[in-house]
């Protein structure tokens, strides 16, 4: 893997700028690229802190939440094995999961421990990370068990989700949620349960998936119903420094209209705030609901995306029926999606295509992901 700085060649004015050549999206290089110098040098959300509605879990059974005291979850970010605790005292800790004598894990899946054994030859630690058990090491010489404890990593939370950066000079993760608090004030985050999770395999570059959610120029081709719902022509997306906002105005209707329709007349929702937390991080905030989407790169060519939606008072019928419709519509623009992205993967990897050129008004959102891209992978 290369050291040196590089280069992306996007013009910082979307009017003169070409987009990514073809290359970044194709070859796997630059994965192993992105995965030192942006995805262990951000914030990566691996969990939540509220306690679940339902068998939420990852695809081996991990529940990715925390609450009480001596609980635990192990989740992987970008190929690097962590383990998020919380200690006796109820601190809430992140650690890497790799034993510190040969790299075996220190924790598996998730539950209630009071101190963690290493599954390869015993090795224990505390669950504030110290190491207090070392068998058979007798005779070694220069032995320091207080130098070998677990390997810390950066915990940060925001209201109910939970961050960890490998970077020890990140800026912090406010630095990097800008006024999204602010932003989104008028939302009830207390008391969200997890309700639901999805994960989707994406034959294409991780990049690919990120850029087609930074618009909303491919929504009158490939979204009808999505179409149906918003005021396309008030549609617009703003930019800060590591993070940006789409502004989805609901359309208006006539309640002999509604046939169809998801937002149905009275339900009192006038706009949906679209968050994108550089690189990977999607927040949709709804009057009476939020959900997360991560984007996960598998490979070059291959991405991991996790939807999750969380709700409040989820036993009830009523919410239940909401929860279901909104998973439902979710769905059916994911798969829109999806062939989306295939296709332009396939098109990417075309000996026709090298890049393409912004639309100002519509993929400004792009160009601002594309210039955070520049500015991470220049650096050694």
């Amino acid at each position: 893997m290369t050291t040196q700085p590089i280069k992306l060649h996007v013009h910082e004015q979307i009017e003169c700028a070409h987009t990514l050549a073809s290359n970044f999206y194709t070859d796997p290089a630059i994965l192993d690229a992105e995965k030192s110098r942006i995805f262990r040098r951000t914030w990566q959300l691996v969990g939540t802190l509220n306690t679940p509605c339902g068998e939420n879990a990852d695809a081996n059974g991990t529940k990715r939440t925390i609450a009480d005291p001596e609980t635990f979850f192990t989740v992987d970010v970008i190929g690097e094995p962590v383990v998020v605790v919380r200690d006796k005292q109820g601190t809430l800790r992140a650690f890497s999961n790799v034993c510190r004598h040969r790299a075996g894990p220190i924790a598996s899946a998730s539950g209630c421990k009071n101190a963690f054994r290493c599954g390869y030859h015993g090795w224990t630690y505390t669950l504030d990370g110290r190491l207090i058990g070392t068998p058979d090491v007798e005779g070694v010489e220069f032995f320091d068990r207080s130098t070998m404890g677990m390997f810390p990593l950066r915990l940060e939370t925001w209201e109910q989700l939970i961050f960890v950066n490998f970077d020890q000079n990140a800026e912090p993760l406010s630095a990097f949620l800008g006024k999204i608090p602010e932003q989104s004030r008028g939302f009830q985050f207390d008391g969200l349960q997890s309700v639901e999770r999805r994960d989707y395999i994406i034959d294409c570059n991780w990049k690919v998936y990120v850029d087609n959610y930074l618009e909303g120029y491919h929504i009158p081709i490939a979204h009808p119903g999505l179409m149906r719902e918003i005021d396309y022509a008030n549609y617009r997306i703003d930019t800060y420094r590591y993070y940006s906002q789409q502004f989805a105005p609901i359309r208006a209707m006539k309640p002999e209209d509604a046939a169809g329709r998801f937002y149905a007349p009275g339900s009192d929702l006038q706009e949906v705030l679209y968050f994108w937390i550089f690189p990977n991080l999607m927040l949709n905030v709804y009057p009476d609901n939020l959900s997360t989407n991560l984007i996960v790169p598998l490979s070059h060519d291959k991405t991991l995306t996790i939807f999750e939606w969380f709700f409040h008072d989820a036993h009830s019928e009523e919410v239940r029926e909401r929860i279901q419709r909104a998973v439902a519509f979710s769905d059916e623009v994911q798969q829109e999606d999806i062939d989306l992205c295939r296709n332009v993967q396939r098109g990417l990897n075309s000996s026709t295509y090298d890049r393409g050129r912004y639309s100002v008004k519509r993929e400004n959102g792009v160009h601002h992901f594309h210039m955070l891209l520049s500015e991470f992978l220049a650096k050694p």
